[in-house]
């Protein structure tokens, strides 16, 4: 593998200082002794662990030393760079074990029904997440760490005891980055709760919109990004739902690339989506921030021809990170608005920003967690954006749905081929595919059996040419991962997404609702049934090419850009040259 961070020389010494550190740790938190080592046993522990070790508590359900898994952890553990990494509980053997037997069961495609589903079937009552614990400006830093320590702990174990015989999905254990929350709504005055509107009512908890939206007042904006994906009848369905449901959201249908048939290296603003995005954050905010100069800005890039730009970066990438310590909220402070933003990874918070400013402020990837630090951009003088992290709620996701919704790394999956076999229950991979099934079955031949998640992963190597070095067979795991990325980017029509309750009695009738006009008007003439197949291939490519600039280098780029002719002799261009 490649070396991946600068080697350093590490003595006997340290050794034997590590294994002394790490049998101490063993040892005060089974005993329950706060009182030895404090400062260096709990240095560069998990959220909970700090906790754990100050109360002396040792009868948690979970043991954050061996159960946590940190996803993305950097091997140099010298700096600070895995504290803001995602962490989840680790998996049992049991789970892996139940997933990997469906691997050669018979798949039955679901019916469009099956796919309905709503808040309530993610979310059930009980369920929340972990709000800032009550502080006063008297707590010192250590008083206010270990409050927040002791409660973020307490929250875990209950979630442990209340919902132990229940699929509880994968959530943030990580004390950071809730921290990061915490302070964005401390902060801003509206609230955007970004989703996929592919599957909206898993990445809306309601528990988050009673404390914001009922308990505090606060004003949200439901974005539904993503939307060109859809068909405009089932974007208006998911507003209709969603108004009646929480009477105090404010819903904006929103696509970052809504031009994305643009040349590659330009980005162009999303027009038509931040306009109603605007006048929704008008009838939040009234006569207290004029918005003017905004809707300007908008209107002006909307009718000018982009014809050529040049991302840049903004000073603000470069800042020092704000501070996570709690403040009394000021409403509208110095006259500007601050509009936060919330969501799971992988739901376009950062695409979402890069489309109102139009062009590139914050970096963009496909991996959870790539925003480490909530940072702020500001639109006009008096309008303030605020980035958050994403942030993994408290629900009752399945780990496969977790997987194909981006909250969870598919690089890191022991077993990407169970969440095919998921996702091939609901979506017909091997129709859209063009796979051929070239198995025989051995009782009946000619009889055409179903198909299995491996056989579906089998048949997808073979077709793109996938196979081992060592024995030669097809390369499974690597096409289980290709067709989970796939259906992640909505790429190769694997388009998976949620319907609302209702949508298959009234799809008709929704086809007709006067607002699906409006929907393709934001989607921007991309919807995807209305999308040619060789044009969908060149969006695809498109997206593609403008991730890879984010993670390649730039040396990189220019072997794309132009490939060394395939010679054998390769002294012989020195003397054509001649």
């Amino acid at each position: 593998m490649p070396q991946t961070h600068r080697s350093v020389a590490f003595s006997g010494k340290k050794k034997k200082e590590q294994l002394k550190a790490r049998k101490a740790r063993k040892i005060l938190i089974k005993s329950g002794d706060e009182s030895t080592h404090h400062t260096e046993v709990t240095t560069g522990l998990p959220a909970g662990i700090l906790a754990k070790v100050q109360e002396g508590d040792g009868a948690a359900g979970v043991d954050y030393l061996e159960e946590v898994e940190c996803v993305n952890r950097q091997p140099d553990t010298r700096s600070n760079a895995n504290r803001y990494n995602l962490k989840f509980r680790k998996e049992t053997q049991e789970e892996t074990r139940k997933r990997k037997a469906v691997h050669h069961m018979g798949i039955t495609l679901a019916s469009e029904s099956d796919l309905e589903a709503s808040t309530g079937q993610f979310y059930p009552s009980g369920l929340g997440y972990p709000a800032r614990p009550e502080w006063n400006k008297g707590m010192s830093k250590s008083a206010l760490d270990m409050s927040e320590n002791r409660h973020f702990r307490l929250f875990c174990e209950k979630l442990d005891r209340e919902f132990a015989g229940t699929d509880l999905s994968l959530y943030e254990l990580n004390l950071e980055t809730w921290r990061q929350l915490w302070r964005v709504t401390e902060m801003s005055d509206v609230l955007l709760v970004i989703v996929d509107a592919r599957f909206p009512v898993a990445h809306f908890p309601p528990y988050l919109y009673h404390h914001l939206a009922e308990n505090e007042g606060r004003g949200i904006i439901l974005i539904l990004n993503k939307c060109d994906l859809l068909p405009p009848e089932l974007v208006v369905a998911w507003e209709h739902y969603f108004h009646k449901t929480f009477p105090k959201l404010l819903v904006v249908p929103f696509s970052s690339f809504e031009g994305r048939r643009h040349p590659r290296g330009q980005l162009r603003m999303a027009a038509e989506s931040s306009l109603r995005l605007v006048e929704a954050c008008q009838q939040l905010v009234g006569d207290f921030v004029d918005l003017t100069l905004w809707k300007r800005k908008i209107e002006e890039e909307r009718d000018m021809e982009v014809e050529g730009g040049v991302e840049t970066i903004e000073d603000t990438q470069l800042q020092e990170p704000l501070s996570t310590l709690p403040e009394v909220h000021q409403h509208y402070k110095d006259g500007v608005l601050t509009v936060g933003t919330i969501g799971h990874p992988n739901v376009g918070k950062s695409s979402l920003i890069n489309a109102l400013m139009g062009k590139k402020v914050v970096s963009v990837s496909k991996t959870p967690g790539h925003t480490k630090h909530f940072q702020t951009i500001f639109l006009t003088k008096n309008v303030k954006l605020c980035d958050c992290p994403g942030l993994v709620f408290p629900s009752t996701v399945t780990k496969p749905l977790q997987v194909i919704l981006g909250s969870y790394p598919i690089s890191q999956i022991r077993d990407p081929i169970g969440v095919v076999h998921y996702v091939a229950a609901r979506l017909d991979i091997p129709s859209r595919l063009g796979l051929d099934y070239f198995r025989e079955p051995s009782d009946s031949p000619g009889k055409r059996e179903k198909w299995t998640a491996f056989e579906i992963c089998e048949a997808w190597a073979r077709k793109r040419g996938y196979f081992t070095r060592t024995k030669g067979g097809p390369d499974t795991f690597r096409a289980a991962n290709e067709l989970l990325r796939f259906c992640l980017n909505g790429q190769k029509s694997l388009v998976l997404y949620l319907r609302p309750p209702g949508y298959t009695s009234d799809k008709e009738k929704l086809k007709s609702d006067p607002r699906v006009e409006d929907i393709k008007l934001i989607q921007g003439s991309v919807c995807l049934e209305n999308t040619a197949p060789e044009d969908e291939e060149k969006t695809e490519k498109v997206q593609e090419e403008e991730e890879e600039d984010d993670e390649e280098s730039d040396d990189n780029e220019e072997k794309r850009k132009f490939p060394l002719p395939n010679v054998q002799n390769k002294f012989s261009l020195l003397v054509e040259d001649e």
